[in-house]
């Protein structure tokens, strides 16, 4: 297992001065300036588009700065790619797992830093004892012979920590660690990352959940249009004035209101589903989303979220049970003929899934509704109506953009998001499947599309939520259920319970 020497004899470990990138007329880091120290928790936080990925791949010595330096140390440093990063202790847990399936914990922990015996085979022994080391320095206990296609999401994200102080890092950057955790895995991540602390490590910690920012850190950067607003102490700031300082204005919170229950929309009985390799991972679930209310269902992810997503929309075929919409059978039905019967569907995935990112701002606005009468004569399309109802429409989701005929990549995560939401409640539908509404934006455009669902509903419109952020679930459901290894385990009534309750019926505990 490698070290790095003396690292907390710096007082800063890592950080940036006069750091600017460009690119083309954006720029993307506009003289950021911040001091991470050795033994500390520094979080960084904004909104879309702030610089926060930039400054990241810069300080990961995955991108180049076009002006100012690196601190390593309290020295400046040139970083010539993550490897050059690593071999100064510097290691990042990104968002998406870089784990490799069909290997065992142990197995990722080593992998490619294994240690060798004679003939060189792998020394179990000897990796075990390093796993076991970094185990009790942590306080963590693991599985290390389980695969990790079978390791719950926090076990995974332990050994992507593990796997870095393994190979020697003492800067670890993580980048919204506690985006699929439910509380109480959240909490011990955060005693784990605080034990780190403890013991000399440096952590960045990049989030937009300012109550767990507050919790977790000891200095704060606020980064807003690529510029570093400020820094500053924990404790000398509160959550209200971090928001402020990261949109410019005061956010008034989203106020939670009941919804008015009407006719059932959408009834899903018995309804069963695999995953892509067969294993059933939704299991005969039965639910109904009535006109005028917003069901959430609540969940760890890789819980059967997906599945239950997949047979309500479409995308997947049941393997059992039936949907019905407004009262008829859709379950043959492909997610376009599902579509037409009144059914809107908000990917969580809107890079992939949800939007075309080579397609213009305005034909991604439109797309899915250009066969409506309005807008084709004669197998011919109407480009000039077409536009128009494009423009009146990303206007009235306040989508910034410099000309609606550039291409949607063009545009900020969170305005991306204003245009797949508009697009989907366009045409009023009976039901809309909002999945991860919120994923990626920032905390200005969590609050407004928040608003949207919120006056869909009241509209006397139908939403089923699915989310990975408890809060948004309870500001929003007016009924929450919880969905545990692929089964509906309860349901609760907007009030009835807390996160914490929430927390333990997602591990499977009783309400």
């Amino acid at each position: 297992m490698n070290t790095v020497s003396n690292p907390t004899a710096a007082r800063v470990r890592l950080g940036a001065h006069g750091v600017t990138r460009r690119f083309g007329t954006l720029i993307a880091n506009d003289t950021v300036d911040f001091s991470a120290l050795a033994g500390t928790i520094h979080a960084i936080v904004g909104g879309n588009g702030a610089g926060k990925s930039t400054l990241m791949r810069i300080l990961q010595g995955m991108d180049r700065p076009d002006a100012g330096t690196v601190i390593v140390n309290d020295q400046p440093a040139t970083l010539n790619g993550p490897a050059d990063a690593f071999d100064k202790g510097i290691g990042m847990v990104h968002q998406e797992f870089m784990l490799v399936p069909g290997l065992t914990l142990l197995e990722n922990l080593v992998l490619a830093r294994e240690p060798v015996k004679g003939l060189g085979l792998i020394d179990r022994d000897k990796a075990l004892g390093a796993a076991r080391a970094l185990e009790k320095e942590a306080g963590v206990t693991l599985d290390w012979d389980m695969l990790v296609d079978d390791a719950p999401v926090h076990v995974r994200q332990i050994v992507e920590i593990l796997r870095l102080l393994y190979r020697g890092a003492d800067v670890l950057i993580l980048d919204e660690p506690t985006a699929v955790l439910a509380p109480s895995q959240i909490r011990e991540l955060i005693a784990l990352l605080k034990r780190l602390r403890d013991d000399g490590r440096t952590i960045l910690f990049i989030s937009h959940k300012l109550d767990e920012v507050m919790g977790v850190s000891d200095d704060i950067t606020v980064i807003r249009a690529g510029r570093v607003i400020r820094s500053m102490k924990t404790s000398e700031t509160t959550k209200a004035e971090l928001a402020e300082l990261m949109i410019g204005e005061i956010l008034h919170e989203t106020s939670a209101r009941p919804g008015q229950q009407g006719k059932s929309v959408l009834v899903a009985e018995n309804l069963s589903a695999d995953d892509s390799r067969g294993v059933a991972k939704l299991k005969s679930a039965n639910f109904t989303v009535h006109a005028g209310e917003i069901v959430a269902i609540a969940g760890v992810s890789g819980n059967g979220q997906d599945e239950l997503i997949g047979a309500v929309t479409g995308l997947i075929a049941a393997r059992g049970g039936s949907v019905s919409l407004s009262g008829n059978d859709i379950s043959k039905l492909p997610l376009p003929a599902r579509r037409a019967r009144g059914l809107a569907y908000l990917s969580p995935d809107r890079a992939a899934e949800g939007l075309c990112l080579e397609a213009s701002i305005a034909e991604n606005a439109i797309v899915g509704h250009h066969r409506r009468s309005a807008f084709v004569s004669a197998g011919i399309l109407k480009l000039g109506q077409i536009a128009a109802h494009a423009e009146k429409l990303l206007d009235a989701y306040s989508v910034k953009r410099a000309s609606s005929d550039l291409p949607i990549s063009s545009l900020s995560g969170g305005n991306q998001q204003r245009v797949a939401i508009a697009r989907e409640l366009d045409g009023n539908p009976d039901i809309l499947v909002a999945c991860q509404p919120t994923r990626g934006v920032d905390i200005r455009g969590i609050a407004f599309i928040h608003q949207c669902l919120l006056e869909y509903r009241d509209r006397g419109g139908a939403v089923l939520l699915v989310s990975e952020e408890l809060n948004e679930i309870i500001t929003l459901a007016d009924r929450i259920i919880v969905l545990y290894n692929g089964e509906l385990r309860g349901e609760l009534h907007r009030g009835d319970g807390d996160i914490e309750l929430i927390g333990r019926m997602m591990l499977g505990e009783a309400a």
